[in-house]
């Protein structure tokens, strides 16, 4: 099977076509439809829709709609338009007959999928094609487009929605944006050479609704919950605080003053953001606030209080200059259970742990906020004390549709690289130890110089970077990451690469223009772990590994930093040891 690579920076360009106001669009349609089944059918009628109560809901107005505006495009001669649809998919789109579309006996095959080929010819001029179904299968159908007149200069524009993303028909070519290692291994020569409309497998869920509607275990109330730390900017004078409160409540406060004093609270506002989510039948909007505590005192516990919450929290910042410390590190928690279980193991054997960092894929569906309602949850006797932060894996933004749903949930410093978003990377110093987070599902070389800047321009001891997709893996491979990032850790004295997605638990030699040196060499460490369980096998140790294997149980990896001295042990929660590092370092 190919594990393939999932790219979330599809999804800015892919998904964000404009529409003029009053026009109608997919969006306000299916919309329109899922509030006439909100008002006549209850929730578990909602939550057990088939195909034919769906039906019953969407008029003649709206499949002329869903049938014509999903994804448009404008051809300067007649063409012959190809639809490739997978023959796993139960229910064809209704539009393709309804529109003359015609089943061909062509087949195009990749190494995941096999895709049946419809077709009609079109005039040139404007060119309208329609909604995936209403079951989101996630195989999304692509196009391929052909000059109907043989030697015709065919030219295609005014795309919706934008940035579309063209290539020529053949062997080798990319089907999906957020999957571009998943490419045609078969197709007739009656398409090879035609323009190559690709999509990403997310736009499924546009119109999904037959099974598409969901609950959250976790329904917000108009109390505060979901309290977590961050830090959004320096470590030894700030601190972020972030929550969740019903859609009725419209103020929030922050409070703080140094830990068990009687001086007067400082207090900020909190700033709000609404979050909606139609097909969540029990809570479908949501408030999330965020507010912070700027001028605070280095090496200082404080607590505080969010206006409308129970009881007082404590934090700590950073120490002005470098003290011993602790920090705890998960990969691929997946709003599992394991999570709190794991936090908690890790609480009770280093109290005075400064902060957890998780290297992706902290949830199952990035989009699915009720996924996020039970990561909180399972973090709820952890994060509202001790900052997490996180990096993005390509679960938190699933099938190339983005970000939206992880950045809503953490503030995070604004110094990452310039070309992604606010969030997707960042860095910031703690007592010694430089820590650089790294998108590794959006652009690798878009990071390369910021990356590069920020190594060089720090005097840290300790240089740690964390992101998802591992550079050395037996079961995946990134040669754009070796690339791109490896040689900039080597150059500017990285000592531990986090990450995760392959769901192990492996260390390597130090490496070093990609060839492993004997241990206590100065040079990069890669490191993997999971925070689920897995078969517990142990798989053939790789030419650069010295740990590889499926731990049976959850893994947590717990670090000391001790001045010169930098420990490691990878630990199930029952405190069982799976792998120990030392590393010494008497000045860089």
């Amino acid at each position: 099977m190919l594990l393939g690579r999932w790219i979330c920076v599809a999804a800015a360009a892919v998904c964000c076509g404009a529409a003029t106001a009053g026009e109608p669009t997919v969006d306000r349609t299916v919309e329109g439809i899922i509030a006439r089944m909100r008002s006549q059918l209850g929730r578990e009628g909602l939550l057990t829709l088939d195909a034919a109560t769906v039906d019953r809901f969407v008029t003649e107005a709206d499949r002329a709609v869903l049938g014509t505006r999903y994804w448009r495009f404008t051809a300067n001669v007649p063409v012959r338009v190809s639809v490739m649809r997978a023959i796993e998919q139960k229910v064809p789109p209704f539009w393709l007959r309804a529109r003359g579309f015609t089943r061909t006996d062509m087949r195009v095959r990749n190494e995941e999928y096999e895709y049946e080929v419809w077709q009609r010819d079109f005039a040139a001029g404007p060119i309208g094609l329609g909604i995936n179904g209403f079951d989101q299968h996630r195989p999304h159908y692509f196009v391929a487009v052909g000059a109907l007149k043989r030697g015709a200069a065919l030219r295609l524009s005014s795309f919706y929605p934008s940035g579309q993303r063209r290539f020529a028909m053949r062997k080798g070519s990319p089907i999906y944006h957020d999957w571009p290692d998943l490419v045609i291994t078969e197709l007739p020569d009656a398409l090879k050479g035609q323009v190559l409309l690709t999509t990403i497998r997310g736009r499924a869920r546009e119109a999904h609704l037959v099974g598409g509607f969901r609950t959250t275990p976790y329904p917000a109330g108009r109390a505060p919950d979901q309290l977590h730390l961050t830090w959004s900017g320096d470590p030894r004078t700030s601190v972020a605080v972030q929550w969740r409160t019903s859609a009725a409540v419209r103020s929030g406060r922050f409070q703080w003053r140094p830990a068990g004093s009687a001086t007067a609270w400082r207090s900020a506002p909190a700033a709000s953001t609404t979050l909606t989510d139609s097909r969540i039948v029990n809570n479908p909007s949501v408030r999330t606030w965020r507010a912070a505590a700027v001028g605070l005192r280095p090496g200082t516990a404080y607590e505080y209080c969010i206006a409308g919450a129970e009881g007082l929290h404590r934090f700590r910042t950073a120490p002005a200059r470098p003290a011993p410390f602790s920090f705890v590190w998960l990969s691929d928690t997946h709003n599992q259970p394991a999570a709190a279980t794991l936090l908690a193991a890790a609480l009770e054997r280093l109290p005075d742990q400064a902060f957890c960092t998780i290297s992706g894929d902290l949830v199952g569906t990035g989009q699915h906020r009720e996924d996020w309602d039970q990561f909180w949850r399972h973090l709820a006797a952890y994060a509202p004390e001790r900052p997490v932060m996180p990096s993005m894996g390509n679960h938190d933004c699933i099938d190339g549709l983005g970000p939206e749903g992880y950045l809503s949930q953490f503030a995070l410093p604004a110094n990452g690289a310039p070309a992604l978003r606010r969030g997707r990377s960042y860095y910031f110093e703690y007592s010694g130890l430089l820590f650089v987070a790294l998108d590794a599902t959006d652009s690798v070389p878009a990071q390369r110089a910021w990356l590069e800047a920020t190594l060089k321009a720090s005097k840290a001891r300790w240089k740690v970077v964390v992101f998802h997709f591992p550079p050395y893996s037996l079961e995946e491979d990134y040669p754009d990451i070796r690339r791109e990032w490896c040689p900039i850790f080597d150059k500017y004295g990285v000592d531990l690469a986090l990450s995760g997605h392959v769901h192990r638990l492996q260390r390597s030699y130090p490496i070093r223009g990609n060839k492993a040196l004997p241990e206590g060499s100065a040079a990069p460490i890669y490191l993997m772990t999971v925070a689920v369980g897995q078969r517990g096998e142990e798989a053939k140790l790789p030419r650069y590994g010295l740990v590889n294997l499926e731990p049976r149980v959850p893994i947590y990896h717990a670090f000391r930093l001790d001045g010169p001295r930098l420990t490691m042990q990878a630990l199930d929660a029952d405190g069982k040891e799976c792998d120990r590092l030392a590393l010494e370092k008497v000045r860089r």
